[in-house]
């Protein structure tokens, strides 16, 4: 086959490649060991070339909730469930409403199902505020929950492979937008939508399924004390022109209960509303748009890759003295180089590993054609593929 035919197909499997990935890093979740290159080529950014830098501790506020409970009856009046103290988030927000204009926008994490002898002094100091939002959630059947109070709501939800949190799902629902996108489109005026199968802000595409930037982690906020955390009852012990002036104006308040409503990441455990806030500021540094620039960059990356695994005996790319296992590892150790440059240059990962387990198939689909394999060795290949992929211990 002559030279030039061989970069047209490897050009038009580079096509394909990209279809691909931009199906699969919209999906939901991440893939094996995938989950270590993120987490690596993230230290590798953060702390060896340091090319992030920690969002501004004076922009934001966190509201520990994690003692502020309350006792509500149950709905079949059979004992008593413990919420959040609906008197004091009141008192709160009554203090909040009088001073909204100072504050940039306000999160308050709290699920409000249940109702209490205090809802109607809460919706009461709720009602009018503009730069705020609640959570709610889908139930089993897939629909919205109904909250006892009207508050304005954007969803929580996510789904979480074996490992930890990593990727965030923009759009869940056709009704209601994501607290992280609710936040963006609030703060900055700008706005995401879906149009047909493809999302886009203005004229540029967005990704709907982004892996979230942790820029602010749980040691740095509870153990290093970089950003300032405050209980809900302690700063209402403070003077009002106090409580506005030294901890509320010109912030992003963050309320949640920061010892119970706690997952797994990548980077460790973590409090559901810092996730939420980490998926905010993915999006405020551009993180989820795709450019030019890095649709040039991958198309590249895919066609030298095509050409070297979909033609490793030809003299300029073959490696010598190298097992039958050799290209996977190759499509691992390129791929893998061509996720973290992606990261490094567009803030953009790619899916290596599920990417590869394509090109091992091809490759094998290849091969059986080109040379008589007896069922041991397919039995070997399987069972190496079936370790690699899919063990999520």
């Amino acid at each position: 086959m002559k030279p030039w035919l061989k970069w047209l197909i490897s050009g038009a499997h580079a096509i394909l490649l990209l279809v691909l990935t931009a199906f699969w890093i919209n999906t939901n979740y991440s893939y094996g060991d995938e989950r270590l290159l993120v987490q690596w080529s993230s230290i590798l950014k953060r702390v060896a070339l340091n090319i992030d830098q920690d969002p501004p501790k004076e922009d934001y506020l966190f509201i520990n909730l994690a003692y502020e409970k309350a006792l509500i009856p149950t709905e079949d009046g059979l004992g008593n469930e413990v919420i959040t103290d609906r008197a004091k988030l009141a008192q709160f927000f009554g203090i909040l409403k009088h001073h909204q204009q100072s504050v940039k926008f306000t999160v308050c994490d709290v699920f409000l199902q249940g109702q209490s002898r205090d809802d109607s002094m809460l919706q009461k100091s709720i009602s009018g505020i503009k730069n705020l939002v609640f959570p709610n959630h889908h139930t089993e059947e897939g629909k919205l929950e109904k909250l006892d109070i009207k508050v304005p709501q954007a969803l929580a939800d996510y789904k979480m492979a074996s490992g930890g949190f990593l990727k965030f799902k923009l759009f869940q629902d056709e009704k209601l937008s994501t607290i992280p996108v609710y936040m963006y489109e609030h703060t900055t005026g700008k706005k995401i939508e879906g149009k047909g199968l493809i999302f886009a802000e203005g004229n540029r595409a967005s990704l709907n399924s982004i892996i979230i930037d942790y820029q602010i982690r749980s040691h740095e906020l509870f153990e290093q004390g970089e950003y300032p955390v405050v209980n809900l009852s302690e700063l209402l012990l403070l003077p009002e022109e106090v409580i506005v002036n030294d901890f509320l104006k010109n912030r992003v308040i963050l309320m949640g209960d920061f010892q119970n409503d706690v997952h797994d990441t990548v980077f460790g455990s973590m409090p559901g509303t810092l996730i939420l806030l980490n998926a905010y500021l993915t999006l405020l540094n551009g993180y989820h748009l795709i450019s030019w620039g890095w649709l040039l960059f991958i198309l590249v990356g895919y066609i030298i890759f095509s050409r070297l695994m979909l033609f490793p005996e030809d003299d300029d790319v073959k490696i010598k003295n190298i097992n039958w296992l050799g290209p996977l590892l190759g499509s691992i150790t390129y791929l893998s180089i061509l996720s973290i440059l992606s990261y490094l240059l567009f803030n953009i990962h790619i899916q290596v590993l599920i990417l590869t387990l394509y090109i091992t198939l091809l490759r094998f689909i290849i091969k059986v054609k080109q040379s008589d394999w007896d069922r041991a060795r397919v039995k070997e290949w399987a069972l190496q593929l079936r370790e690699t992929y899919f063990d999520f211990k």
